[in-house]
């Protein structure tokens, strides 16, 4: 379930020192040590599942700094007291330095073993592979560890020996830096069925690395030792998934991070530090970028042909956003009633708006009546109001609907709901429980269907109880989303003269002379479908051409739906994004994203594929 300011990446820096020891005499002892030789400043942990490069330099540190010239053998060696006292002596002094660093070593791995427990469970992998140049990619270079989706609270971590340069003793002891994460979700590849990417770490004084990934939802992920990874996606990936990866240089042993940190070692006498880490979220598929934000209680929007963003709010305000960039005037601020469901419920922006500058809304009047208006806008200001079509009925406290659009025979939709009646679904002398379709002046088509004598010529369909949204197939048909009462919530593909059951039926009833919705979902503890969307770009590749979007307010989730290609009937429901939030509208931009307005909080979200551009100006 956006742009800069709802993703990306976390990065934690900073550390966090360990260890008292017993005063600042043996704190300044440990410094010296280690200053007084390359085998105590350079000695890695020897922990058995270090990598073969730092079991190597361990190894080689230690035998140079134990080869003093009174230990060199060959021709040279002598016997003399006195050189053998100095040789006893600086081997003595060599040895203790040697044991301090060892302790010191030994005291920040556990550290680090106490701090990784923090995200979760570690699991310690192989130590990597050399990778010739007729290896697979560094994706295979080492062994892995796969989380277990069943576990609620899995994590993943791997363990890594980082090929970089050895840094210099004072470095890596004084100027020890943060590791870095950089993924490019552009770099992502699809290798047979499984998501592969890289992380780009990168620690310029570390040589080992601790990678902790969260489980992501809709499938597995594999971290390898070399910052490499592969998501497998499982039965419910929809296209979206996301997870966070923590790295860590706590594992490369006794290191002071900056001034900071040797001011605490001479002052307090604090061992080093449990390690930097930083955090990035991994996004798959897609991302999610607020475009807007603080919107009060929003409940539709639409693109203006200049690339500017018109949104309607409950309270009667109509904004525009501009370059991203909320303007603090309103376009026109209606007079509402606001009480239940009442206020602003739908918004269209004419087909020629370009030359004609028209914007139409439905709302409840001041006075509780549902009326359908037009105004006309030019530059950021709307003028005077042309109230196109409006019911005699007084506006009930619930089901006021608000689906309204453009169809591609130029007619304008409008879906009115049931006013708390489900009576007037099928009384065919009122505008409640309908689609109704006129002309964008207000007149009526020629060509709208005879329901009959005394009903409305500008009823389209009728025995819907709260139709929210509405959305045309690449066809022409006609898909309105019906919010249920007790059972289930509806799709229905709506055609001329139609009645689809309300209150006689809710969802499927197969002995109904009604038609029957062409999607159901049970309702459960609650629900609402607030959208449907028929998505006919490219942007988000042929997997997703002509699938159906739907959403629902109060369970919080975005649907996708495969349709059959006259959309006769739906099935197949993928989670798109099961933690959506509060959802009133799915539109596809002129960029061929989908956008996502949330009623609260009041947020106007650009959904993307992973790695594409942040910025809406980069987009339009």
């Amino acid at each position: 379930m956006g742009g800069s300011a709802a993703i990306a990446r976390t990065d934690r820096p900073g550390s966090r020192y360990i260890g008292r020891v017993g005063g600042l005499a043996f704190a300044l002892g440990i410094g010296a040590a280690v200053l007084a030789g390359a085998g105590a400043a350079s000695a890695d942990t020897s922990d058995s599942d270090g990598g073969a490069s730092s079991s190597s330099s361990a190894s080689s540190s230690s035998s140079q700094s134990s080869q003093t010239p009174g230990t060199d053998a060959g021709p040279a060696e002598t016997t003399e007291t006195k050189r053998s006292t100095e040789s006893e002596a600086e081997s003595h002094a060599e040895a203790e330095a040697d044991e301090q660093a060892e302790q010191a070593d030994a005291d920040s791995d556990a550290a680090a073993e106490e701090a990784e427990e923090a995200p979760g469970e570690e699991i310690e992998s192989d130590p990597p592979t050399e990778v010739s140049d007729e290896a697979p990619p560094k994706s295979r270079s080492a062994s892995q560890e796969e989380v277990d989706p069943d576990e609620s609270a899995a994590t993943l971590s791997a363990n890594v020996a980082a090929a970089v340069e050895e840094p210099s003793p004072f470095e890596r002891f004084f100027e020890n830096q943060s590791p870095t994460l950089d993924h490019d979700p552009a770099e992502n590849t699809v290798v047979e069925g499984r998501i592969v990417g890289d992380l780009h770490a990168e620690d310029p004084d570390s040589t080992r690395l601790t990678y902790t990934a969260t489980r992501p939802t809709h499938g597995t992920v594999v971290i390898n030792p070399d910052g490499t990874f592969a998501y497998t996606p499982g039965a419910s990936y929809a296209g979206q998934d996301r997870f966070d990866v923590t790295v860590s240089d706590a594992r490369s042993g006794f290191h002071i991070h900056g001034f900071a940190g040797l001011l605490n070692l001479l002052s307090f006498g604090l061992l080093g530090s449990s390690g930097h880490r930083t955090t990035e979220t991994v996004f798959i598929g897609f991302e999610r970028a607020v475009v807007v934000s603080g919107l009060n209680t929003p409940v539709d929007s639409r693109f203006l042909p200049d690339g500017r963003i018109v949104v309607a709010e409950k309270g009667g305000a109509i904004k525009i956003v501009e370059d991203g960039v909320l303007r603090e005037q309103p376009l026109i601020t209606l007079s509402v009633n606001t009480l239940g469901e009442r206020g602003v419920s739908g918004l269209a922006v004419d087909p020629d708006f370009a030359t004609n500058g028209h914007l139409y809304v439905a709302y409840t009047t001041s006075t509780l009546r549902n009326r359908l208006s037009r105004v006309t806008v030019v530059g950021n200001t709307a003028g005077s109001e042309l109230v196109l079509l409006q019911s005699t009925e007084s506006a009930a406290f619930n089901h006021q609907g608000g689906a309204l659009g453009f169809g591609p025979d130029g007619k304008l939709y409008w879906g009115l709901g049931d006013n708390g009646s489900g009576s007037n679904s099928q009384n065919l002398t009122n505008l409640h429980g309908k689609i109704i379709r006129i002309n964008p002046d207000g007149t009526t088509p020629s060509d709208n269907p005879d329901l009959g004598a005394g009903a409305l010529p500008q009823l389209y369909a009728y025995g819907l109880r709260n139709p929210f949204r509405l959305t045309f197939t690449p066809g022409g048909g006609l898909l309105v989303a019906d919010v249920g009462a007790a059972s289930f919530e509806e799709v229905n593909l709506v055609t001329a003269g139609g009645d689809y059951g309300w209150p006689d039926a809710e969802g499927v009833c197969n002995t109904c002379s009604s038609i029957n919705p062409i999607y159901t979902y049970p309702r459960g503890s609650g629900a609402a479908i607030t959208s449907v969307l028929v998505y006919d770009g490219d942007t988000f590749g042929p997997d997703y051409l002509n699938k159906v979007f739907i959403a629902d307010l109060v369970q919080g989730w975005i649907k996708v739906l495969t349709c059959t290609p006259e959309f006769t009937s739906c099935g197949d429901p993928q989670d798109f994004d099961p933690d959506a939030g509060s959802t009133v509208l799915l539109l596809q931009g002129p960029d061929g994203n989908v956008y996502q307005l949330t009623y609260n909080p009041g947020e106007l979200v650009r959904i993307a594929p992973a790695g594409t551009a942040s910025s809406l100006g980069e987009l339009l």
